[in-house]
Protein backbone atom coordinates (compact mmCIF):
# COMPACT_ATOMS: atom_id res chain seq x y z
CA UNK A 1 0.00 0.00 0.00
CA UNK A 2 2.86 2.40 0.88
CA UNK A 3 4.65 1.68 -2.40
CA UNK A 4 1.39 2.20 -4.35
CA UNK A 5 0.86 5.57 -2.58
CA UNK A 6 4.38 6.73 -3.47
CA UNK A 7 3.92 5.78 -7.14
CA UNK A 8 0.55 7.53 -7.26
CA UNK A 9 2.06 10.67 -5.68
CA UNK A 10 4.88 10.72 -8.21
CA UNK A 11 2.41 10.50 -11.12
CA UNK A 12 0.20 13.28 -9.78
CA UNK A 13 3.06 15.56 -8.73
CA UNK A 14 5.62 14.87 -11.42
CA UNK A 15 7.09 18.40 -11.55
CA UNK A 16 7.43 18.62 -7.77
CA UNK A 17 9.08 15.19 -7.68
CA UNK A 18 11.57 16.18 -10.38
CA UNK A 19 12.49 19.32 -8.39
CA UNK A 20 13.02 17.26 -5.25
CA UNK A 21 15.17 14.78 -7.17
CA UNK A 22 17.30 17.57 -8.64
CA UNK A 23 17.81 19.17 -5.23
CA UNK A 24 18.83 15.83 -3.72
CA UNK A 25 21.22 15.18 -6.62
CA UNK A 26 22.78 18.63 -6.22
CA UNK A 27 23.19 18.06 -2.48
CA UNK A 28 24.83 14.68 -3.18
CA UNK A 29 27.28 16.20 -5.66
CA UNK A 30 28.14 18.96 -3.19
CA UNK A 31 28.87 16.39 -0.50
CA UNK A 32 31.07 14.40 -2.89
CA UNK A 33 32.97 17.53 -3.96
CA UNK A 34 33.51 18.55 -0.33
CA UNK A 35 34.80 15.08 0.50
CA UNK A 36 37.19 15.25 -2.46
CA UNK A 37 38.50 18.61 -1.26
CA UNK A 38 39.01 17.30 2.28
CA UNK A 39 40.85 14.22 1.01
CA UNK A 40 43.02 16.29 -1.34
CA UNK A 41 43.98 18.60 1.50
CA UNK A 42 44.79 15.64 3.72
CA UNK A 43 46.99 14.13 0.99
CA UNK A 44 48.84 17.36 0.15
CA UNK A 45 52.55 17.06 0.89
CA UNK A 46 54.20 20.27 2.07
CA UNK A 47 57.75 18.97 2.00
CA UNK A 48 60.14 16.04 1.74
CA UNK A 49 63.08 14.63 3.66
CA UNK A 50 65.92 14.46 1.13
CA UNK A 51 68.67 13.36 3.54
CA UNK A 52 69.08 11.85 7.00
CA UNK A 53 72.51 10.90 8.24
CA UNK A 54 75.94 12.14 9.19
CA UNK A 55 76.93 15.76 8.60
CA UNK A 56 79.85 16.21 6.22
CA UNK A 57 81.04 18.95 8.57
CA UNK A 58 81.53 16.90 11.73
CA UNK A 59 79.64 13.59 11.47
CA UNK A 60 76.73 14.56 13.76
CA UNK A 61 73.20 13.44 12.93
CA UNK A 62 71.39 15.86 10.62
CA UNK A 63 68.34 16.03 8.38
CA UNK A 64 67.65 18.01 5.21
CA UNK A 65 64.04 18.90 4.40
CA UNK A 66 62.75 20.71 1.30
CA UNK A 67 59.46 22.54 1.80
CA UNK A 68 57.61 23.17 -1.43
CA UNK A 69 56.26 26.71 -0.97
CA UNK A 70 57.36 29.97 0.62
CA UNK A 71 55.86 33.37 1.39
CA UNK A 72 59.27 35.04 1.72
CA UNK A 73 58.97 38.51 0.17
CA UNK A 74 62.64 38.79 -0.85
CA UNK A 75 63.04 35.37 -2.44
CA UNK A 76 59.55 34.85 -3.83
CA UNK A 77 57.75 31.51 -3.79
CA UNK A 78 60.75 29.19 -3.98
CA UNK A 79 60.99 25.69 -2.54
CA UNK A 80 63.29 25.90 0.50
CA UNK A 81 65.89 23.51 1.87
CA UNK A 82 66.26 23.38 5.66
CA UNK A 83 69.39 21.64 6.98
CA UNK A 84 68.89 20.88 10.66
CA UNK A 85 70.38 18.98 13.55
CA UNK A 86 68.18 15.88 13.67
CA UNK A 87 68.39 15.31 17.42
CA UNK A 88 67.90 18.83 18.80
CA UNK A 89 65.57 21.61 17.74
CA UNK A 90 67.28 24.56 16.03
CA UNK A 91 66.84 26.72 19.13
CA UNK A 92 68.31 24.06 21.46
CA UNK A 93 71.10 23.18 19.04
CA UNK A 94 72.06 26.84 18.90
CA UNK A 95 72.24 26.99 22.71
CA UNK A 96 74.24 23.76 23.04
CA UNK A 97 76.57 24.47 20.14
CA UNK A 98 75.36 21.45 18.17
CA UNK A 99 74.33 23.76 15.36
CA UNK A 100 77.94 23.33 14.24
CA UNK A 101 76.66 20.18 12.51
CA UNK A 102 74.81 22.34 9.99
CA UNK A 103 76.55 25.73 10.26
CA UNK A 104 80.17 24.70 10.73
CA UNK A 105 82.35 27.54 11.96
CA UNK A 106 80.16 30.25 10.44
CA UNK A 107 81.02 33.48 12.31
CA UNK A 108 77.37 34.60 12.24
CA UNK A 109 76.00 31.80 14.45
CA UNK A 110 73.73 33.02 17.23
CA UNK A 111 75.68 31.29 19.99
CA UNK A 112 78.85 33.13 19.02
CA UNK A 113 77.08 36.48 19.13
CA UNK A 114 76.87 36.64 15.36
CA UNK A 115 74.59 38.52 12.99
CA UNK A 116 72.71 35.58 11.41
CA UNK A 117 69.41 36.88 10.01
CA UNK A 118 67.56 33.56 10.46
CA UNK A 119 64.96 33.63 13.26
CA UNK A 120 65.35 30.12 14.64
CA UNK A 121 62.10 29.93 16.63
CA UNK A 122 60.05 30.63 13.51
CA UNK A 123 60.32 28.61 10.27
CA UNK A 124 63.33 26.42 11.22
CA UNK A 125 61.68 25.31 14.46
CA UNK A 126 58.35 24.60 12.77
CA UNK A 127 60.03 22.54 10.04
CA UNK A 128 61.95 20.54 12.68
CA UNK A 129 58.76 19.88 14.66
CA UNK A 130 56.95 18.73 11.51
CA UNK A 131 59.87 16.44 10.70
CA UNK A 132 59.69 14.91 14.18
CA UNK A 133 55.96 14.32 13.71
CA UNK A 134 56.67 12.40 10.51
CA UNK A 135 54.93 14.97 8.32
CA UNK A 136 57.52 14.81 5.54
CA UNK A 137 57.87 11.62 3.45
CA UNK A 138 61.38 10.50 2.52
CA UNK A 139 62.44 11.16 -1.05
CA UNK A 140 65.01 9.26 -3.10
CA UNK A 141 64.28 10.52 -6.61
CA UNK A 142 64.93 14.25 -6.94
CA UNK A 143 63.05 14.52 -10.25
CA UNK A 144 60.10 15.91 -8.29
CA UNK A 145 61.99 19.24 -8.32
CA UNK A 146 62.18 19.36 -12.12
CA UNK A 147 61.80 22.93 -13.43
CA UNK A 148 61.27 24.25 -9.91
CA UNK A 149 63.16 27.12 -8.30
CA UNK A 150 64.86 25.99 -5.10
CA UNK A 151 66.55 27.87 -2.28
CA UNK A 152 69.38 25.63 -1.03
CA UNK A 153 69.99 26.29 2.63
CA UNK A 154 67.18 28.56 3.86
CA UNK A 155 68.85 27.52 7.09
CA UNK A 156 72.03 25.46 7.35
CA UNK A 157 75.00 25.10 5.02
CA UNK A 158 74.57 22.93 1.88
CA UNK A 159 78.11 21.67 2.44
CA UNK A 160 76.74 19.52 5.28
CA UNK A 161 74.82 17.09 3.03
CA UNK A 162 76.17 14.70 0.39
CA UNK A 163 77.25 16.38 -2.85
CA UNK A 164 75.48 13.82 -5.03
CA UNK A 165 72.13 14.96 -3.58
CA UNK A 166 72.92 18.61 -4.28
CA UNK A 167 74.10 17.72 -7.76
CA UNK A 168 70.99 15.68 -8.56
CA UNK A 169 68.71 18.55 -7.51
CA UNK A 170 70.84 21.15 -9.32
CA UNK A 171 70.62 19.10 -12.53
CA UNK A 172 66.81 19.31 -12.72
CA UNK A 173 65.88 22.70 -11.23
CA UNK A 174 65.21 25.82 -13.28
CA UNK A 175 66.94 28.12 -10.83
CA UNK A 176 68.53 27.92 -7.39
CA UNK A 177 70.13 30.08 -4.74
CA UNK A 178 72.81 28.69 -2.45
CA UNK A 179 75.49 30.05 -0.11
CA UNK A 180 78.25 28.35 1.86
CA UNK A 181 80.64 29.52 4.55
CA UNK A 182 82.55 26.27 4.07
CA UNK A 183 84.19 27.44 0.82
CA UNK A 184 87.63 27.26 2.42
CA UNK A 185 86.99 23.83 3.98
CA UNK A 186 88.76 21.25 1.86
CA UNK A 187 88.75 18.45 4.44
CA UNK A 188 86.35 16.41 2.29
CA UNK A 189 88.38 16.83 -0.88
CA UNK A 190 87.20 18.38 -4.13
CA UNK A 191 84.64 21.17 -3.83
CA UNK A 192 83.86 21.34 -7.56
CA UNK A 193 80.20 20.29 -7.17
CA UNK A 194 79.62 22.81 -4.39
CA UNK A 195 81.19 25.53 -6.53
CA UNK A 196 78.72 24.68 -9.28
CA UNK A 197 75.80 24.95 -6.84
CA UNK A 198 76.77 27.62 -4.30
CA UNK A 199 78.16 31.07 -3.82
CA UNK A 200 81.01 31.49 -1.34
CA UNK A 201 79.69 33.56 1.59
CA UNK A 202 82.40 36.07 2.45
CA UNK A 203 82.60 38.95 4.90
CA UNK A 204 85.31 41.18 3.44
CA UNK A 205 86.99 42.15 0.19
CA UNK A 206 90.04 40.15 1.27
CA UNK A 207 87.96 36.99 1.75
CA UNK A 208 86.24 37.61 -1.58
CA UNK A 209 89.59 37.81 -3.38
CA UNK A 210 90.78 34.59 -1.74
CA UNK A 211 87.58 32.69 -2.58
CA UNK A 212 87.62 33.96 -6.16
CA UNK A 213 91.25 32.86 -6.53
CA UNK A 214 90.05 29.34 -5.65
CA UNK A 215 87.40 29.37 -8.37
CA UNK A 216 84.34 30.49 -6.38
CA UNK A 217 81.82 33.18 -7.20
CA UNK A 218 81.24 35.23 -4.08
CA UNK A 219 78.37 36.69 -2.09
CA UNK A 220 79.82 39.42 0.12
CA UNK A 221 78.03 40.97 3.10
CA UNK A 222 79.09 44.51 3.94
CA UNK A 223 78.26 47.59 5.97
CA UNK A 224 79.30 49.86 3.11
CA UNK A 225 77.95 48.82 -0.29
CA UNK A 226 79.45 51.91 -1.92
CA UNK A 227 82.83 50.12 -2.02
CA UNK A 228 82.76 47.57 -4.85
CA UNK A 229 85.38 45.67 -6.78
CA UNK A 230 85.13 45.77 -10.58
CA UNK A 231 83.69 42.26 -10.71
CA UNK A 232 80.94 42.95 -8.15
CA UNK A 233 77.41 44.36 -8.25
CA UNK A 234 74.92 45.08 -5.50
CA UNK A 235 72.14 42.49 -5.07
CA UNK A 236 69.35 43.39 -7.55
CA UNK A 237 66.76 42.92 -4.83
CA UNK A 238 68.15 46.06 -3.19
CA UNK A 239 68.67 48.08 -6.36
CA UNK A 240 65.64 47.07 -8.43
CA UNK A 241 63.45 45.01 -6.08
CA UNK A 242 64.05 41.85 -8.15
CA UNK A 243 63.08 38.67 -6.27
CA UNK A 244 65.54 35.77 -6.05
CA UNK A 245 63.06 33.52 -7.88
CA UNK A 246 63.59 35.65 -11.02
CA UNK A 247 67.21 36.77 -10.57
CA UNK A 248 69.41 33.66 -11.10
CA UNK A 249 72.63 35.44 -10.04
CA UNK A 250 73.22 33.43 -6.84
CA UNK A 251 73.24 29.98 -8.41
CA UNK A 252 76.93 29.14 -8.20
CA UNK A 253 79.52 28.92 -10.99
CA UNK A 254 79.14 31.03 -14.11
CA UNK A 255 80.35 34.15 -15.88
CA UNK A 256 78.10 36.50 -13.93
CA UNK A 257 79.28 39.24 -11.58
CA UNK A 258 79.85 38.52 -7.91
CA UNK A 259 77.20 39.81 -5.52
CA UNK A 260 77.44 42.30 -2.67
CA UNK A 261 74.62 42.78 -0.18
CA UNK A 262 74.18 45.23 2.69
CA UNK A 263 74.09 43.50 6.06
CA UNK A 264 70.47 42.82 6.98
CA UNK A 265 68.28 41.13 9.57
CA UNK A 266 67.31 41.87 13.16
CA UNK A 267 70.89 41.29 14.39
CA UNK A 268 72.71 43.25 11.69
CA UNK A 269 74.29 45.53 14.33
CA UNK A 270 76.38 42.55 15.44
CA UNK A 271 77.97 42.09 12.01
CA UNK A 272 81.76 42.38 12.03
CA UNK A 273 83.39 42.99 8.66
CA UNK A 274 86.38 40.65 8.53
CA UNK A 275 89.82 42.07 7.70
Amino acid sequence: MLLYSIILYRKKNKKTWIKIWRIEKFAYLCREHLNDMIMAKAKKVNGYVIYEGASRINGKNIVAVVTMESNNVKTGNMASMWILNADESPTEASKSGNDDSVCGACPHRHNSGGACYVTLFQAPLQVWKSYKKGSYPKLDNMDIFTDMKVRFGAYGDPYAIPMDILNSIKSVVKNNTSYTHQWNNESNGDNSILKKVSMASVDSIEEAKLAQSKGWRTFRVTKDESILMENEIICPNYTRDVQCIDCKLCSGAGNMKNIVIPVHGAKKSKFVEEV
